[in-house]
């Protein structure tokens, strides 16, 4: 006799059993010690188990970061609506961006710095806005446009310029460690003062 399938609410219990394992072996082991073996030994399944939920360790992984990641966009929010200057706003967002970023190390990296292998197959593509330092960074950057404090024409791809040059920053000392570069708050404070001052209309 064929085995009821389960109800959402059961598979959801499933899929949380399985992130709260990979949470305590994090907590205990750290990141390396997460593995599919160590996750369903703790979580009382099989390995199989694990794929029915999630698209495999990665996946699982990624989801580990959910909760901070939300955490860090309603703190993201506040220093927005602190900040009604469009401009002293992006520099703001930048900043805030950086400062989780290094309070969070080890969520900046797997959850912005992860890196797909090749052979994986892409996550199918959420919309940029989902994130809300995207959505605010563009609100920000279009009221600065809109008020002609700053001179562009399109606001997404400034705002993911500015993203992208942040990031860089922050980056670059981490994954490039084997040289002796500039400490990331050295490079994200350069970095973020050459970004907005030069989409400041003259």
């Amino acid at each position: 006799m064929a085995r009821p399938r389960a109800t959402p609410e059961e598979r959801s219990e499933q899929r949380e059993r399985l992130r709260r394992a990979a949470v305590e072996i994090y907590r205990i082991e750290g990141a390396s010690g997460i593995s599919v073996r160590s996750v369903t030994q703790r979580a009382g399944v099989s390995a199989g188990t694990l794929y029915s939920y999630f698209d495999g360790l990665a996946d699982l992984m990624r989801s580990l970061w959910f909760e901070p990641v939300e955490r860090a966009g309603a703190a993201l929010a506040t220093i927005a609506e602190a900040h009604p200057d469009p401009v002293d706003r992006i520099r703001a967002l930048l900043i805030g961006y950086a400062e989780f970023a290094w309070a969070n190390p080890e969520v900046y990296r797997h959850a912005v710095m992860y890196v797909r292998p090749l052979d994986a197959e892409p996550p199918a593509a959420e919309p940029a806005d989902a994130l809300p330092f995207h959505r605010l960074l563009v609100a920000a950057v279009v009221e600065a446009r809109d008020t002609g404090r700053i001179d562009i024409s399109d606001a997404i791809v400034t705002s993911q310029v500015l993203w992208a040059g942040v990031h860089g920053a922050i980056a670059l000392p981490i994954n490039i460690d084997r040289y002796d570069l500039e400490s990331g708050d050295v490079l994200v404070e350069e970095m973020i003062d050459r970004l907005v001052s030069g989409l400041v209309a003259d």
